[in-house]
């Protein structure tokens, strides 16, 4: 049998054929006329893959067939019919774009919808924590203001510093501002910030950060263990910010 003319694979697959259909296509035209054990025998493949590949080159209308007493006989079609195939796609194609122009909008406005929903991210350990503040400090570095809000508990402030010991010099590095509600004892001013004091007796169970358009909460589980959330809402974290900035002047300095 002659050599199969190349046909690139992404031609192709664009006329919605495939490698071992050009092999098949080849071999009818060099028969003639031929029954599908004849076409298989010839083109060196299973009964099957030949049988696949002619139901495809019909569909395409590369390929016919007669009904004989004992046997379907198949043909090739002239080649030209391939270039056909080619311009039917591109019509295919020019409604597809012209569908997809029209459904497109749709879908713009369901991932805005889904954009408005908060995104929340659960973080575990001291490098779940440490994720967190990295991300503090980058969504923060972005901001006009470059400062960040934080509800400091005492009962938690040497947990999470303890998982990255190097948080503090990084931010003032960044040249990063933080205004903290201390919650409990303890607690200093070190470097581009601001600290008041809600109470000085009472911690709390959690730790807040409010920064960009995100709130994170970080706390202990029932075996001291470190874990937070962080929540992606723009409308919570203004929330809080109102929240934080109407309590600012009512708390104590010392």
């Amino acid at each position: 049998m002659k050599r199969t003319p190349h046909i690139t694979p992404s031609v192709l697959h664009a006329l919605g054929l495939e490698e071992k259909d050009m092999q098949i296509y080849a071999t009818l035209l060099h028969l003639g006329t031929a029954p599908l054990r004849q076409i298989a025998e010839e083109a060196q493949v299973p009964r099957a893959t030949a049988y696949d590949s002619l139901k495809r080159l019909l569909s395409c209308r590369l390929v016919s067939y007669m009904d004989a007493k004992t046997h379907r006989y198949f043909m090739a079609e002239d080649p030209s019919r391939l270039q056909t195939l080619a311009t039917k796609q591109e019509m295919v194609i020019q409604e597809a774009r012209e569908e997809l122009s029209e459904v497109i909008p749709d879908f713009q406005k369901i991932l805005l919808w889904s954009r408005r929903r908060p995104v929340v991210k659960y973080y575990e350990g001291d490098e779940g924590v440490k994720e967190i503040l990295g991300n503090v400090l980058e969504e923060t570095a972005k901001t006009s203001k470059k400062m960040y809000r934080i509800y400091s508990s005492s009962a938690l402030r040497d947990l999470i510093a303890a998982s990255w010991p190097g948080f503090l010099k990084t931010r003032i590095k960044k040249g990063i501002h933080v205004r903290a509600i201390s919650i409990g004892s303890g607690g200093y001013t070190a470097g581009l910030d601001e600290r008041r004091w809600l109470s000085h007796d009472d911690s709390a169970p959690t730790y807040i950060f409010i920064y960009a358009d995100k709130t994170a909460y970080v706390s202990v589980d029932d075996h001291g263990r470190l874990f937070g959330v962080v929540i992606e809402d723009e409308g919570i974290a203004q929330t809080q910010t109102k929240i934080f900035d109407a309590l600012w002047p009512h708390v104590g300095r010392e």
